[in-house]
C-alpha cells in the first residue's frame, strides 16, 4: 500500500484519515465514510473532491469556497498512492496542483486516466499558464482552475463539474435499435444511430459540445436536437452563423454593445449571450472567429459572464454553448489561426456528422421523407421516385450532402408531371459523367476556330465546376467563393458571365 493521507476538510467532523494507518482494508474504507458524514450521522451523497497539492493556502481558499457550495473537499499533500485510494475514498473529481513537484501532477492525471477512465480530473494551474492547461487537456483532464481561485470561477467549474459527472456516471434512455428518425433527423445506418445514441445522452447535460462535418450534413439540426433533449428545452435557441458577419460586427453580435461604442451604435444593445440566458447558443462556423472574438468567447465559457463592446460592467449569463465546423480546427491551431485552449473547451464533447456519400443507404428515406415535406408544402400530389431514378440517386456522390439531395427532391417534385419522378426531372448534373461532357464538347468543336472552341469548353467546364462547388456550399455565395479563393463580387460577375445567375437556375441547367 502506498504512502498517502487523504485529510477530510468538512469542519463539522475535523476527522483526519490516514490510508497509511496499519488498518484493514474494510477498516480504512469504513473510516473514510466516517469522514463523509455530517453532524447528522447520515451518509453525505454530495460530490467529493480531492485535492492533491502541498500549498495550503491554495486548499484552504478552495475549501471555503467549495464548503459553502455544499460539497465535500478531501486533500493529499502528494501524488504517490492516490490513484489506488480514489475508489475507496469514493472521489468523484480530483484536482491536480501544477505545483507539485516535478511533473507528479501530469503523472497523476495520465494515471487516473488509464485506471479510472470514468473519474473526473481537473489542473490547477497558475495565471496565464495556458500550455499547462493544454497539456492537462492532452493527458484526460476535463477542466482546470486558475490560481490564485476566484470564487465565480470555482463555482461555474463546480457546475460543468456537476453535468459532467452526471454525463459520466448515470446511464440514459437512448433511441431504439430500429428508431428511423430523432428530432427531424432521419437515418437508418449504423452511423446514424449512434449520433442519435450520443444526442439522447449528451442532450441533457449542460455540456459543451463541437459539432463537426462537411456543410449540409445537419450540424445545426444536431444542436437544435441537443437543445430539445435538455433541460433547457422550453428556454430560447439562438443560432448564429459566425462566417455571416464581418468580423469587426461578430463582437457586437455576441456580446452587445454601449452607446457610442462604434459608429453607428446609438443605443445600448444585449448580445446574443444574453438573449440565450438560460438557454442554448449555437455557434455555426465557429472557426471562422477573429483572435478578439475567440478570446471574449473563451472567457464567457470559462466565468460565465460578458462584456458588452465599450461597456465596463460584465453580466452573469447562463448559457450552453454549441459550436460547428467543417474546418480542420486542429491545424488551424497548428497555424496559429484559432485559440488551442478555446479548442479545448468547445470540444468537451466531440460529434461527427458523416457526409452523405458515407450512408447513402439512408438515401432512400431521406428522398421519401423530403418528397412527403414538399408535397405537403406546395399542395402537389404525392409522387414516388422511379426505380432508374433512384438507381441515379444512390449512384451519385452529394458533394452537398443532404441539403443538395433535399434541393433536388424540391426541384424534381415541381418539375415532374406525371405519378413518378423520372431521371428526366433530375438535374442533369446528377446523369452526365461532367469529364465526359467536356470532352464531348471538344470533340464537337474541333472544326471551330481555337478562340471559339476554347470558350466553349471552359464555359462548360465552369459550369459544371461552379455547380459542383455552390452545391457543397448550400448555394451560399459567400462561402463558395471564400472556398475557391475568389472574392464575392468576382464570382457574382463570373455566374452572371456564364448566364448562372442564382444557384437554383444553375443545378436545373446543368
Amino acid at each position: 500500500m502506498s504512502n498517502v493521507a487523504l485529510y477530510n476538510v468538512d469542519p463539522s467532523t475535523q476527522v483526519r484519515s490516514a490510508l497509511a494507518s496499519p488498518r484493514s482494508p474494510a477498516a480504512r474504507a469504513s473510516h473514510l465514510r466516517i469522514a463523509a458524514r455530517g453532524s447528522s450521522g447520515q451518509t453525505s451523497t454530495k460530490m467529493r473532491i480531492l485535492v492533491v497539492s502541498e500549498r495550503m493556502s491554495f486548499v484552504d481558499a478552495l475549501r471555503a469556497i467549495v464548503e459553502a457550495d455544499g460539497r465535500d473537499l478531501l486533500h493529499a499533500a502528494q501524488a504517490a498512492g492516490v490513484c489506488e485510494n480514489i475508489t475507496r475514498a469514493e472521489i468523484n473529481v480530483v484536482i491536480a496542483d501544477q505545483q507539485l513537484p516535478g511533473d507528479d501532477a501530469f503523472r497523476l492525471l495520465d494515471e487516473l486516466h488509464e485506471v479510472h477512465p470514468m473519474l473526473l480530473t481537473a489542473m490547477a494551474t497558475a495565471p496565464g499558464a495556458t500550455n499547462a492547461a493544454i497539456k492537462a487537456f492532452e493527458r484526460g483532464a476535463a477542466d482546470y482552475i486558475n490560481t490564485p481561485v476566484q470564487r465565480d470561477e470555482v463555482i461555474a467549474y463546480l457546475r460543468r463539474a456537476d453535468t459532467m459527472t452526471t454525463l459520466r456516471v448515470e446511464t440514459t434512455p437512448e433511441p431504439d435499435a430500429e428508431v428511423n428518425e430523432f428530432r427531424g433527423m432521419y437515418g437508418t445506418t449504423p452511423v446514424m444511430r449512434d449520433v442519435f445514441r450520443m444526442i439522447s445522452r449528451v442532450g441533457r447535460t449542460d455540456v459543451t459540445v463541437l459539432v463537426g462535418g462537411e456543410s449540409g450534413t445537419g450540424k445545426e439540426l444536431v444542436a437544435r436536437a441537443l437543445h430539445d433533449e435538455s433541460a433547457r428545452r422550453h428556454k430560447p435557441f439562438i443560432a448564429l452563423n459566425c462566417s455571416a458577419l464581418p468580423s469587426e460586427l461578430v463582437e457586437s453580435e455576441l456580446f452587445g454593445h454601449t452607446r457610442g461604442a462604434f459608429t453607428g451604435a446609438v443605443k445600448d444593445r444585449g448580445g446574443l449571450f444574453e438573449a440565450a440566458h438560460g438557454g442554448t447558443l449555437f455557434l455555426d462556423e465557429i472557426g471562422d472567429l477573429g483572435p478578439l472574438a475567440q478570446a471574449k468567447v473563451l472567457r464567457a465559457l470559462e466565468s460565465g459572464e460578458v462584456m458588452r463592446v465599450g461597456g465596463t460592467k460584465t453580466t452573469r449569463v447562463d448559457v450552453r454553448v454549441i459550436a460547428a465546423t467543417n474546418r480542420p480546427l486542429d491545424e488551424m491551431v497548428a497555424d496559429g489561426r484559432f485559440r488551442e485552449d478555446l479548442l479545448y473547451r468547445l470540444k468537451v464533447i466531440s460529434l461527427a456528422l458523416p457526409p452523405l456519400r458515407d450512408r447513402k443507404s439512408d438515401v432512400p428515406l431521406l428522398s421519401s421523407h423530403f418528397l412527403h415535406v414538399f408535397a405537403e408544402r406546395h399542395g402537389l400530389p404525392a409522387r414516388r421516385i422511379s426505380d432508374d431514378a433512384s438507381e441515379i440517386l444512390l449512384n451519385y456522390d452529394w458533394p452537398g450532402n443532404v441539403r443538395e439531395l433535399r434541393n433536388v427532391i424540391e426541384g424534381a417534385l415541381v418539375m415532374a408531371d406525371g405519378v413518378e419522378i423520372c431521371p428526366c426531372d433530375l438535374p442533369r448534373s446528377l446523369t452526365t459523367q461532367r469529364p465526359m461532357r467536356v470532352m464531348s464538347i471538344m470533340e464537337q468543336s474541333a472544326d471551330l476556330p481555337f478562340v471559339e472552341a476554347r470558350e466553349r469548353a471552359l464555359r462548360e467546364f465552369d459550369r459544371a465546376f461552379l455547380g459542383a462547388a455552390l452545391a457543397r456550399n448550400g448555394g451560399n455565395i459567400a462561402r463558395t467563393a471564400r472556398a475557391l479563393g475568389l472574392h464575392r463580387q468576382s464570382l457574382q460577375k463570373l455566374l452572371a458571365r456564364r448566364d448562372l445567375r442564382h444557384p437554383t437556375e444553375m443545378q436545373r441547367d446543368l
